[in-house]
């Protein structure tokens, strides 16, 4: 095409060169974003795969775990807390078949030079006696998780299943390069980079030996057990904690040696302190390894835990884990990281921080909890000084002289007051203020382990258990005051009523020899006594009879039915583990039919069967007959059920064709009186009557509490009437200071009907700690008016120790509510083996006096000088 100039036109290139370098600049934005994506691939999606298959640096998603939660007092004293400490790490990864033995030898020795220890251990030990291998996952543990474990040992050890303890000890010693010498002694041999020489290993490692080594069989173990461990934490890929809490002079010499030993290094770890030691022990527990295999895989594994984690093993530690503990899932935190080929940290790629757990704030007032142990403590020394005093006096060992002659002491030793509780709790709130126990133990020590922990758990007095919720004794005289309101609440009393002792209570036996009676050899001065000179005077005869009226002629049910309203047959729910339930007699917690002898709530069924069991064998055998277990338990298992559902008067006549049907007894020998009148007496022990009633009444019988029930039963004997479930826990507060959940006790029951006889029941408990009450001697000279301050009741439960009698050893209890007139708190002492109620007396009657000194200090008036008037 031509212009006007007949000149060619020329074509314009500049849609032509504009698409050129848009074509250009859309391929090199392509190419750069396969480059961005294949980054992305490279080091996050599929970072940990490629890194594996290259055997270079690899990306890990590591979880990070808080610090677990604190446990403080009612004024946040704090007395527990996790501390940062530093731990010794060893890291190999699963693939790699050389076992840097030289380098774990050397850590050893840093670590044992300056005073420290390692805290892995093989489940491999030689029998004490027997001196063989044996496996070991712990003391008393589950058959389940002791099988579980065994299984996880052989799997993650690459051990043939079924192996026995010596193949096991002998193949990892092989394995890790240890020939046996005989005689203890083992020949180790190490290549130039200080690797085991393992010749016959699964991978073996056969460079020249340039070092070889003599050790003991306990440096054998010891690497067994960071390279097993290791083995057991290899899914992780993380490294394992070798020695925990080290000190200094360690960490120093570990990271100065960090080139030589690139598999070992130094971590962070958590360290639990108990501030306070021993103060409390009983209450806040401690915490350790997961030793439940069943537990840990059906429910800490889903929620988040590891099994190297701890977790509480006691007391509020354990109650209250999931509020304290940082493992959980909802709490972890985590880090994307790039690590070398020996899990060495190169670079962070992202952060998100963890949760500690939250702090548990108890309704417990340190400075009450430390005066009440320290009391109770004198006082149970001061009644054990009583009793060895006591059974050194010519009188004691004379009245004694049978009783001690018939004990087998050697099975049998005497026991004396050695452990007691005293316990406080605020009748207005149902806040448990202290929870003392003795003896306590140093919390710490369980943390540290060793031969101190060792002690603790091996002391005959279980001082880890909790004594408050965790024993039961019969309560004595202290169950008065129940037999007493469940009489004039049922119409069988009143407050002006009057019962005289007639000495022997006749109402359920002929024999006057047979027949109970009151502690008193002058039943003059229990005459005509109203409810509350009854309990002044503890008069066995009084509550006798008012047992016998509740009962009635029909065997009614009401004491236990009102000992129910006052929270005694049932748990009271505190946040501490393993309460028991206490028991208060009655038929079926005396022989229950309806479930097997194994079932039983206490022991007295099951020693009747076997009573019954070896009078029939020897009956039998009389006859040249001998009867097996099994028709023998069938047998009796029947003659138990008759004598609860028949009158006593038929036992003879309907236990004959039991005996014909069961045993193929003939007719002649079931009409033996031999047969017959042993087991008359032995099944009426069974079977619960008036005679056991009247026995319940002053708190006897089968009748057994733990102290925690007994303090709000006394605590409901105010004038609110209010049975409480005792609150420990007052809070739970984040991290940040939140208050997550505000705790408040909650209200067992109500005693409406009782409201109007409450002053009665104060009334006769003024009276104990009044001139000539039970308590009396105990309140001389003391700084307060004891009447006027107070109200008590002590209780004497008799103990019978290898089928003896001795009132040395009978437990000791002592109960007050104070002030007297608008009581404020309710506290109990109780000491096994103490030997009398008034025994008991000492604790209360201090830990009293030191609150009301509290509580007229806190009402003091200060007046305060005028503005300036202090100026010159």
């Amino acid at each position: 095409m031509k212009d006007a100039f007949g000149r060619q036109k020329k074509k314009k290139k500049t849609n032509s060169v504009n698409g050129r370098f848009l074509f250009f600049a859309v391929a090199v934005m392509a190419m750069f974003g396969v480059l961005v994506y294949g980054l992305f691939d490279l080091q996050l999606v599929n970072g940990e795969t490629y890194a594996m298959e290259t055997g270079q640096s690899s990306i890990k998603r590591i979880a990070i775990k808080g610090t677990r939660g604190m446990i403080t007092d009612t004024n946040s004293v704090v007395l527990a807390m996790s501390e940062r400490a530093y731990n010794i790490t060893y890291y190999r990864e699963e693939r790699d078949w050389d076992y840097p033995t030289k380098m774990l030898l050397e850590a050893i020795d840093i670590i044992e030079k300056h005073g420290g220890s390692l805290c892995v251990s093989t489940n491999l030990r030689r029998n004490a006696e027997s001196g063989e291998w044996e496996f070991f996952f712990g003391s008393g543990i589950s058959e389940y998780s002791y099988n579980r474990r065994l299984e996880l040992f052989y799997g993650n050890n690459y051990l043939t299943k079924k192996s026995t303890p010596q193949v096991c000890f002998d193949t990892l010693r092989q394995r890790y390069g240890f020939t046996d010498l005989g005689d203890g002694k083992y020949l180790l041999q190490l290549d130039k980079n200080g690797n085991s020489v393992v010749p016959d290993a699964r991978q073996p490692n056969t460079n020249p030996v340039v070092e070889t080594y003599q050790v003991d069989e306990e440096t054998v173990l010891k690497i067994m057990a960071i390279n097993t461990t290791m083995q057991d934490n290899a899914f992780n890929s993380l490294p394992i904690a070798i020695a925990q809490d080290v000190t200094y002079e360690t960490v120093s010499e570990i990271e100065g040696r960090s080139m030589s030993m690139p598999w070992v290094g130094v971590g962070i770890g958590e360290k639990r302190v108990y501030p306070k030691s021993t103060l409390a022990a009983s209450i806040i527990g401690y915490t350790g390894k997961i030793q439940d295999a069943e537990y840990y895989y059906s429910t800490l594994e889903p929620a988040g835990y590891a099994m190297n984690d701890h977790i509480g093993q006691m007391g509020v530690e354990s109650t209250m884990e999931n509020w304290l503990t940082a493992n959980i899932y909802e709490r972890q935190g985590q880090r994307v990281v790039e690590t070398d080929p020996m899990g060495k940290v190169t670079r962070e790629l992202a952060y998100t921080p963890p949760q500690d757990g939250n702090t548990v704030k108890l309704t417990i007032n340190a400075e009450y909890q430390a005066v009440a142990e320290q009391y109770l403590e004198k006082n149970i020394q001061e009644a054990r000084e009583e009793q060895e005093k006591r059974m050194q006096q010519s009188d004691w060992l004379e009245t004694q002289k049978q009783k001690i002659s018939d004990r087998d002491w050697e099975k049998y030793p005497l026991k004396l007051a050695n452990t007691g509780v005293l316990l406080v709790m605020d009748v207005k709130t149902g806040k448990m203020l202290a929870m003392a126990q003795y003896p306590n133990y140093d919390l710490n020590a369980m943390i540290q382990g060793g031969e101190a922990a060792r002690e603790i758990v091996m002391d005959e007095r279980l001082l880890t258990m909790n004594y408050a919720v965790q024993t039961r004794a019969e309560p004595g005289s202290i169950f008065k005051m129940v037999t007493g309101l469940a009489a004039l609440t049922n119409g069988e009393l009143t407050p002006t009523d009057t019962i005289s002792d007639e000495y022997r209570f006749m109402d359920y036996t002929s024999n006057p020899d047979d027949a109970p009676r009151c502690w008193t050899n002058r039943p003059q001065d229990h005459a005509n006594q109203t409810i509350a000179e009854g309990l002044k005077n503890s008069c066995n005869y009084f509550f006798y009879t008012l047992a016998s009226r509740l009962y009635g002629e029909e065997g009614t049910e009401r004491l236990y039915k009102y000992a129910a309203q006052m929270g005694l047959t049932s748990k009271t729910g505190i946040d501490l583990p393993g309460e028991l339930r206490s028991i208060v007699g009655n038929q079926v917690n005396l022989y229950d039919q309806t479930v097997s002898l194994k079932e039983q709530v206490t022991d007295t069924p099951i020693i009747v069967a076997n009573a019954i069991k070896k009078h029939v064998r020897n009956f039998g055998a009389s006859y040249g007959i001998e009867y097996d277990d099994a028709r023998l338990d069938k047998c009796i298992k029947q003659l138990m059920d008759m004598a609860i559902n028949t009158g006593s008067d038929d036992w003879v006549e309907n236990a004959r064709p039991i005996f014909m049907r069961e045993l193929n007894m003939t007719r002649s020998m079931v009409m033996q009186a031999a047969l017959m009148t042993d087991l008359w007496t032995y099944l009426n022990t069974i079977k619960w009557g008036g005679s056991q009633e009247i026995q319940m009444g002053i708190g006897q019988s089968i009748t057994l509490l733990t102290p925690i029930a007994v303090v709000r039963y006394v605590g409901a004997l105010s004038s609110d009437a209010v049975v409480w479930n005792p609150q420990l826990i007052d809070s739970i507060v984040s991290p940040e200071g939140e208050i997550l959940s505000q705790r408040t006790a909650t209200k067992f029951n109500t005693l409406e009907s009782a409201k109007p006889y409450m002053q009665y029941i104060l009334k006769g408990m003024e009276g104990v700690v009044d001139d000539g009450g039970t308590a009396t001697k105990f309140f001389r000279d003391w700084r307060y008016v004891p009447k006027e301050v107070m109200a008590g009741k002590t209780g004497t439960s008799q103990v019978t120790i290898g089928g003896v009698r001795l009132d040395l050893e009978n437990n000791a209890w002592f109960v007050a509510l104070t002030p007297k007139e608008e009581p404020e708190i309710a506290v109990v002492c109780f000491i096994p083996n103490g030997y009398a109620g008034a025994q008991a007396v000492r604790a209360v009657r201090d830990f009293i006096g030191f609150y009301l000194d509290e509580k007229a200090n806190k009402e003091m008036d200060y007046v305060l000088p005028g503005g300036n008037s202090l100026s010159p």
